[in-house]
């Protein structure tokens, strides 16, 4: 079986800079020497193991696709930049016929869904990519549809824990709002509390 190609935008950030780490060392993987990153970074390349990614800049990414694709086609791009780029990127990937995983959260993500349903590619896009928080989700997205108005008269607190660079509010959390909203708790997703002190962190969450 051939290893599956894939491109992780988002380096040197430490989820793409992680995701790149486990696919190097991986035989079901191989790594596109190529990374697409923000306008703010000033290296070159980042190492990822023993390997060497170049860092390709917005301004560049339409020029050097091409031979990327040239090069290296097919293969699955892997989203882990920033919120302020997911609807360009799911743009520039739609307009290159390039399947891809979203796992930056942010963005407009109606917009996101319509840029993929208008093209011809396939995605995955969720606010969270570990199994078993994708499973609540969809018991809490049941329970939600089943049970209208359950929580009637209860009040909610919604706190969420990230690593100190995470720029925007978690996914799932947002999506609780919804869930609980539905329930019967009205809650606004501007009240979720967001822990980043990794202090704080390890003595009040255990983390």
């Amino acid at each position: 079986m051939n290893p599956v190609k894939i491109m992780v935008n988002g380096l040197p950030g430490d989820m793409a800079a992680t995701i790149a780490a486990h696919a190097v060392s991986d035989q079901r993987f191989e790594i596109v020497p190529f990374s697409l990153t923000g306008p703010e970074i000033t290296d070159a390349d980042c190492p990822v193991r023993d390997r060497t990614i170049r860092l390709v800049k917005p301004d560049m990414a339409e020029a050097v696709i091409d031979d990327i694709m040239a090069g290296f086609s097919p293969f699955i791009s892997i989203d882990f930049t920033h919120p302020s780029a997911v609807n360009s990127n799911a743009e520039f990937y739609c307009r290159h016929d390039l399947p891809f995983v979203m796992g930056t959260t942010g963005g407009d993500r109606d917009r996101l869904h319509r840029t993929v349903c208008d093209s011809d590619i396939s995605a995955v896009i969720a606010p969270n990519m570990a199994k078993q928080i994708v499973g609540f989700q969809a018991m809490m997205e049941w329970a939600a549809h089943t049970f209208p108005g359950l929580f009637d008269g209860y009040t909610l607190e919604i706190r969420e824990s990230h690593q100190q660079g995470k720029a925007d509010t978690s996914g799932t959390a947002r999506a609780m709002v919804g869930y609980f909203n539905r329930l019967g708790t009205p809650y606004a997703e501007d009240r979720i509390i967001k822990e980043r002190n990794p202090e704080k962190q390890h003595a009040v969450l255990g983390v």
